[in-house]
């Protein structure tokens, strides 16, 4: 398909359609707030001895895909989108918490929403070391 935007086959912002803009400008960006606080931090743990591995499969199903750690046991788990593990690890222990081995995104399961605050800061600290094989940037 050819480009339509202008006759000289140059696109420049002024002959973007206005619709899109019309869009973007229509409501709320829908991006994705974590909670600053939640009852549950008190949960987090210290970091146990062995630290954080990212590269950890879940423990149930082996699978390296979508891993998060329990912030209270450190058992790793595959999320939502592979085989639930994390999931049905909360459902069993009401252990509240879990930490991302992808993006080091902090999950509560009882408030429903992701979550940062400063109490999480040593286990990403510690996943990012992990992961990224240097600390983490502040």
């Amino acid at each position: 398909m050819a480009d339509q935007s202008s006759s000289s086959g140059s696109s420049s912002s002024s002959t973007r359609p206005s619709h899109n803009l019309e869009i973007m400008d229509s409501g709320p960006a829908h991006a994705v707030v974590p909670l600053a606080t939640c009852p549950h931090l008190k949960e987090v743990k210290p970091l146990p001895p062995a630290k954080i591995n990212a590269r950890t499969a879940c423990s149930e199903c082996q699978i390296g895909a979508e891993v998060w750690t329990c912030l209270t046991c450190y058992k790793y788990n595959c999320g939502r989108f592979v085989n639930e593990h994390a999931m049905m690890h909360h459902l069993s222990s009401s252990h509240p918490m879990a930490l991302s081995m992808a993006d080091l995104s902090v999950w509560c399961y009882p408030c429903d929403s992701y979550v940062h605050n400063p109490a999480l800061i040593g286990a990403k600290s510690a996943a990012h070391e992990s992961k990224f094989g240097e600390t983490m940037p502040s």
